[in-house]
């Protein structure tokens, strides 16, 4: 197996009263694609939180290519390379998708010429092209998908992290976006938090499931769907995740 460069050892966090995420571990391997599921409540965003350095764990340790990152800031973390997508996309609405893009590209180039250069292969990738300099309070909600996929791609991630990318969108739309994050894995390590299982079950490498914060499975996509102890999270809670 290729080399782990993301380790989430023991991590634990509690809000108040509440054990959000309970001693969970897992690895993100290079160029795999790691899917995070689990019912309304069980812990999937806020592992991304934890990651991301939005919340810091209360024990346990995140390491990235052996490097311990708890504690860092979020844009510190950015900068190592982990990009994530959030849930609800928001545009800077008065800006053109160009201009949303070049934004994460400057600190990452020399010149302004080069950072031109690299959104239009972002906008290519992510097949914004004729939407260059559209606002981004104009776009349809498949088009924010895209233009938030491009602006994490802008931070030239090492591992992105997509956060229910598929909200909102038409099984068609979905279809587009499989392919796309198909395409990115080329290039990048994958972890996606997703409600839609179809989804999951097609894009996965590897499935981590979560039930009240904690880790209750881990294995390939059929491993997953034929885990007793998945069937009964699910069953249980009527297969809905959040």
């Amino acid at each position: 197996m290729a080399e782990a460069i993301l380790q989430l050892k023991n991590i634990s966090k509690r809000f108040g009263g509440l054990q959000a995420i309970k001693d969970v571990s897992f690895d993100v391997h290079e160029g795999e694609i790691v899917g995070v599921i689990g019912p309304n409540g069980a812990g999937k965003s806020t592992i991304f939180n934890l990651i991301t350095g939005y919340y810091r764990i209360d024990t346990g340790s995140i390491t990235y290519y052996g490097k311990e990152i708890v504690g860092l800031t979020p844009d510190a973390i950015c900068k190592l390379g982990i990009a994530r997508t959030f849930q609800i996309a928001r545009p800077f609405g008065g800006l053109t998708v160009f201009d949303n893009i070049l934004i994460g590209l400057l600190p990452k180039c020399k010149t302004i010429n080069e950072a031109r250069k690299g959104v239009l292969a972002i906008l290519e990738r992510i097949n914004l092209e004729p939407k260059a300099f559209s606002f981004g309070k104009d776009l349809t909600t498949l088009e924010r998908k895209r233009l938030e996929l491009g602006r994490a791609l802008a931070t030239r991630p090492k591992i992105l992290l997509l956060d229910e990318v598929m909200t909102g969108l038409k099984p068609k739309e979905m279809d587009e976006i499989i392919e796309l994050i198909r395409e990115l894995k080329k290039h990048m390590s994958i972890v996606v938090v997703e409600h839609v299982m179809r989804v999951i079950m097609k894009i996965s490498d590897r499935v981590i499931v979560l039930d009240h914060g904690q880790k209750i499975a881990e294995g390939t996509p059929v491993e997953i769907t034929n885990n007793p102890k998945v069937i009964s999270a699910y069953l249980g809670r009527g297969g809905n995740n959040a």
